[in-house]
C-alpha cells in the first residue's frame, strides 16, 4: 500500500548560504574557512577539503564526523571566493515526527527512522526513512524547496524501492511503478475465456 500525502513547511533547513573567502594562496586558508562556518551552523565537527589546480580551487567537499558528505559550489567574485551547499542540508528530526504523526492519523502502529541528525539531499531529491514495520516513508524535496511524503507500507514494495538512486533513476523507478499499475488494471477487466476455446458442448 502506498499512501502519498502533501507536506508543506515541514523541513528544518539549515541554512547554507553563501559565504566568502579571500582569495588563497594556500590550499588551506578556503578549506578552513568551510569547515569554521558548516561547524557552526551545524552544531558538530566539519572538514572541508578542496582540490587545487594552480592554486585555485577546481572542487571541494565538507565531510561530517558520521561520514556524510556534502559537494560545495564554489564561485568567484574577483579577489573573493564564495561558496554553498549543493544541494539542502537537513535535519532529520522534524521529519520523522512528522511521519509518525502521520502514521498515528492513518492508525498504523509504526514508528520512522530517518538515519543521522544531518542529512544531506540533492536538489530534486528524497530521503528515505524506515518504518519498524518493515515499509518505508519518502520524502522528496523539489528544486524549489517544496515537499511531499510518500508512505509505501509494503516491506517488499518498499525495500525494492529503497535503494540509494539519483532523481532521473527515482523518476525512471516511478514511471515502471505506474505502468505495472496501469497493466494490473487492464488484467483485472480481461474475460476468461473457456478452456474448451469457448465451443459450447454438445
Amino acid at each position: 500500500m502506498i499512501l502519498r500525502i502533501a507536506l508543506v513547511g515541514l523541513l528544518t533547513l539549515v541554512a547554507c548560504g553563501d559565504r566568502k573567502s579571500a582569495e588563497p594562496t594556500r590550499r588551506s586558508p578556503l578549506e578552513v574557512g568551510i569547515a569554521r562556518d558548516l561547524t557552526a551552523k551545524l552544531g558538530e565537527p566539519v572538514t572541508a577539503s578542496c582540490v587545487m589546480i594552480q592554486n585555485l580551487p577546481a572542487k571541494c567537499e565538507a565531510a561530517l564526523a558520521d561520514g556524510t558528505k556534502l559537494p560545495i559550489v564554489i564561485t568567484s567574485e574577483g579577489k573573493e571566493w564564495a561558496w554553498r551547499v549543493g544541494g539542502r542540508v537537513v535535519e532529520s528530526a522534524p521529519i520523522v515526527a512528522y511521519i509518525n504523526a502521520a502514521l498515528a492519523d492513518l492508525k498504523i502502529a509504526q514508528q520512522a527512522s530517518c538515519g543521522p541528525r544531518i542529512v544531506f539531499v540533492e536538489p530534486g531529491g528524497r530521503i528515505g526513512c524506515k518504518l519498524s514495520g518493515g515499509g518505508m516513508g519518502f520524502v522528496r524535496v523539489a528544486v524549489d524547496g517544496t515537499t511531499s511524503l510518500e508512505l509505501d507500507i509494503d516491506p517488499a514494495s518498499a525495500a525494492a524501492r529503497g535503494e540509494v538512486v539519483t532523481p532521473q533513476r527515482d523518476r525512471e523507478l516511478t514511471t515502471i511503478s505506474k505502468a505495472l499499475e496501469n497493466l494490473e488494471g487492464e488484467s483485472d477487466g480481461e474475460e476468461e475465456v473457456p478452456g474448451d476455446g469457448g465451443v459450447p458442448s454438445p
